[in-house]
Order: structure tokens, then sequence, then C-alpha cells
């Protein structure tokens, strides 16, 4: 049986980024497949991260940027889809608060729009550039991490220059509920990595969150900041089971990967 891993790189901010929600909402999500022309997560540039196959049947979320001192807001940890991307902030562009909008057409991360294709490259993958949506610059980042709303949040780094997400309701809260153990270390080559093995419930709704949002991003919310946010197996044409483990990784300060292990086993 094939395994997967979810892994990541940094690409230019132009390349294309990386449930409990309800099925209405879904179809709202991905009403429109408009092609335009990958995850963010950190500071200074939209973060694309893919997914290879291996042997190890782990699910790692890697999210490499610039090391960041700040450490994760303190709250659940939470995969929530990523509906499309925003520009930061602009005081100078501001709306009155209220309720999100929705993503303008040609801004939605859906699976037709992305068009995440696997091939025979170092990338391992070829997708659409779907840019962050203008009209969000306008609204300030949420300030409630409500799992049954829509929330704008940005990625761990400076507040006021990262690139947001605008993120769907909670599909999956990875708490002690459903997890098995967690473990939060440093690799062979120094990289900080959070390894997390899910109980056999937590395994069936982790596989049939990421199977419904194959070739689609998925956020790590923790406390009301990207953690990291994935395409879904981009190197794979098909989907394949994750077989109850994720190792989240990259621009993890061992401050930051301490508090995500801190998070989950909460």
């Amino acid at each position: 049986m094939s395994q997967s891993t979810l892994v990541g790189d940094a690409p230019a901010p132009t390349e294309v980024l990386i449930r409990e929600a309800k099925d209405r909402q879904r179809r709202r999500y991905r009403r429109s497949a408009l092609a335009a022309g990958l995850v963010a997560l950190v500071v200074g540039g939209l973060i694309a991260l893919l997914v290879t196959t291996t042997s190890s049947g782990t699910g790692t979320l890697r999210a490499a940027s610039r090391p960041s001192g700040v450490v994760a807001g303190r709250g659940p940890v939470l995969i929530r889809p990523v509906l499309c991307f925003a520009y930061p902030y602009a005081a100078s562009a501001a709306r009155q608060a209220g309720t999100l909008p929705s993503c303008g057409a040609p801004y939605e991360l859906t699976q037709s729009a992305l068009n995440i294709t696997p091939i025979s490259a170092p990338q391992g993958y070829s997708s659409n550039n779907v840019p962050p949506d203008p009209a969000l610059a306008g609204y300030p980042s949420s300030t409630r991490d409500v799992p049954s709303h829509d929330v704008l949040l940005g990625g761990l780094g400076d507040r006021t220059r990262a690139e947001r997400y605008l993120l769907g309701p909670s599909e999956l809260r990875l708490s002690a509920a459903n997890v098995g153990s967690v473990v939060a270390q440093q690799n062979h080559i120094g990289i900080w990595i959070v390894t997390i093995h899910l109980s056999p419930a937590g395994a069936a709704t982790w596989d049939q969150v990421a199977h419904e949002n194959f070739h689609q991003l998925l956020a790590i919310d923790m406390g009301g900041k990207v953690v990291s946010a994935p395409i879904i197996e981009a190197v794979q044409s098909s989907y394949t089971s994750f077989n109850g483990k994720m190792e989240v990784s990259g621009a993890l300060t061992p401050a930051n990967a301490r508090a995500v292990a801190a998070a989950v086993r909460g």
C-alpha cells in the first residue's frame, strides 16, 4: 500500500499556495472553478506545501520560511480549509466591521482552480497560480478563533507584514480526545518536528477530511495563527491514507514546536 507524506517548500509569493463544516458551506466554497493566473504560512511570502509518497506512512506538514521567535497563539489546534489568500491588513482600505465576505470567484482555492497535476520534476507537481483576494485587505484579522465560523488569520511572524488566509469552519480538532501521542523534537539535521500519532477514531476522521480536501489546502490553526497549510498529496494522482500519523515541521522554533505539542495534548 502506498503511503503519504506532506512536505513543504517556499516559493515566491506569486506561486500557488497549498471539517466539521456543513456540506452546503463546502458547496459554496467550491461553487466556482475559475483558474487564475499555492500554502502561505509565515513572513514575507506565500509558502507552497506539497505531498510526496514514501514508505514511512507519515503525514508531514512542513512550512519552510524565515524562523520566527514568535510563539504560536495559545488555544485549540484546528484543521480548517483554506478558502483564499489575503494581503496584509491595509488600514487605508478599512471596511466596516462585520461578517467576513466570501472569497471572490477568481481567488477561490478550489480543486479545479488550483489544477494540481503530478509531474516528473523536482517539485513533483504543477499548478495554477491563484492570487490573494484584494477585497480582503480592508478587513482586520479575526480576533476570535470561533471553530464554527470563517476566520481571517495570519501566520507565525510579524503580524503587520505576514500574508493571511481566509479559512472555513474547523473540520477536525486535534486534542487528547483523538491523539494517542505527540512529541516535539529535533531531527538529525536540526529541524524541529512535532510527531503526532492519532487514535483510531482520530485517524479515521483525518483520512476523511484529507480525502475530501484532496489537492486542496488545509490549514493548521493554533489559537488564531496558521502554523502550516499544506496542499493534500500534491504529487499523487489519487488519495492514499496517512495511517494515523502526522509530522508538523518546517519553520518551527523550539518554543513553537513545544507550544504545538502542548496544545495538541490539551
